[in-house]
Parts: C-alpha cells; structure tokens; sequence
C-alpha cells in the first residue's frame, strides 16, 4: 500500500536569524529597535516574538517576523492546512470545525479567503511553457443529474492536457473567452479542432492558424461515401 506524505511549513516562535537585508534601501547594517509580542492563529502556537530593527542607512524601522508568519493573524502554515482539507472534500463549515479540535477559530469567510490566496500564489508559480500546436474539444459528461459541458485543451507536441474547463463550445463567447487566454500564456501557433462552426469563428477573431482534426475528417468523409452508395446504381 502506497502512503503519502503532506508537508507543511514549520512556524517558529521566534526568528534566530537577523535580517540580510533592508527593505527599503540596500543597507546592511541593524540596530535592534525592540521586540513584541504577536498574537496569531496557528495549530502550535498563541504567539510569536517579532524582533523590530532600525537601518543605520536610511534610518527606517521595520518588523522582522519568523518563518512562516507575517502581518496575518495566521500563520502560513494554517493557511496551507486548512486549504489542504477543503481540497480533500471538506467543505467550508466542516473545515472550520476540524480546525476548531486544535482550538483555532476560523470563520469560513476566512478559510474562503485563504483558498484564494493560496489559488493566486500558485498561479503565480506555474511555469507556462510555450505550445505550439493546441488540439482542443469539447464532451459532455454526466453530473448532478444531467450533461455538464466540459472543454479540454491538450499539447499535441507531448500529449500532455493543458487545460480543462467547464465551457459551453456551442458558446462562442465562453470559447473565446477559455481559449484567448492560452493562446496569450503559451504563445500557441495552431489549434487544432473539429469543424463545429464556433471555432472556425472564435480562432479567426484570435489570429491563430486553424486545422480541422484529421479523424473527424476520415468519418465525415466515410459517413458521405456511406450514404452516397445507396444513390449510385449497382452496376
């Protein structure tokens, strides 16, 4: 049986290092300026010691906060744990009251909050790499009871999918809209499709080349012939 393991951040109460560097300015040297107590929210701390510095270059103060902690009442790493179990299916409510068994109260505001911090930081750290030719289509899939629209972008250079969305191809709008931004992200040459009418009209608008799908092709084509021989005579 396969076992994985999660890592979180680990929060120290205080830092053991002093600053490198000045925020403000390229100044090196600190004077200590004092020290405070902060309270946070965190599942192994109350508080942290947060050290204050002067710089002797440009004579400004600033706070010098521990790993893992900065002006937020939470820790980072409260906020990496309770994003974590509303992406193993707690919901917002549930995820409150779990964290509640640590004694830290959070409001489901709050944990909304934290998702879409932690959504931001890694769209930020998602590494776009360029695809030339994007294959794109849509299915419809069962769920809550009936078809969801569903529009799946995959590179055709490597197989690897790069994006899937809960899009409406019959929509030119929405198709735009999904297919506008990866073009822009990974710098797409070609997309390939097939010949619903939507995309021949939203790709132009793009400024991209277009190309019908090879496959959807073949059976048009034997789908015509099919339907073609029962005209001709036999002989």
């Amino acid at each position: 049986m396969s076992i994985v393991t999660l890592s979180l951040p680990v929060v120290k109460s205080k830092t053991e290092i002093r600053p490198k560097k000045c925020p403000y300015c390229t100044g090196k040297i600190f004077q200590c300026w004092g020290q405070v107590n902060k309270p946070v929210k965190d599942d192994h701390f109350k508080s942290v010691m947060v050290y204050r510095y002067r710089c002797c270059h440009c004579h400004r103060t600033f706070r010098y906060y521990p790993d893992w902690v900065d002006q937020a009442d939470q820790t980072l790493r409260l906020r990496k744990l309770s994003t974590l179990l509303w992406v193993l299916g707690m919901s917002l409510r549930g995820t409150c009251t779990a964290l509640s068994v640590f004694e830290v109260q959070l409001s489901h505001m709050s944990l909304w909050r934290n998702l879409q911090e932690q959504a931001d930081d890694l769209e930020k750290q998602r590494n776009w790499k360029p695809v030339r030719v994007l294959g794109i289509d849509g299915l419809y899939p069962l769920g809550k009871g009936r078809q969801q629209p569903v529009l799946i972008a995959v590179d055709l250079g490597t197989g690897q999918p790069v994006a899937i969305g809960h899009v409406n191809e019959y929509d030119p709008w929405a198709v735009r809209r999904f297919l506008e931004l990866l073009v822009k992200r990974h710098d797409v040459s070609v997309i390939v499709s097939d010949d619903l009418i939507t995309y021949h009209t939203v790709i132009e608008k793009l400024g991209v080349e277009h190309q019908v799908c090879q496959f959807h092709v073949r059976r048009w084509i034997g789908r015509t012939l099919h339907e073609l021989r029962s005209t001709v005579p036999k002989d």
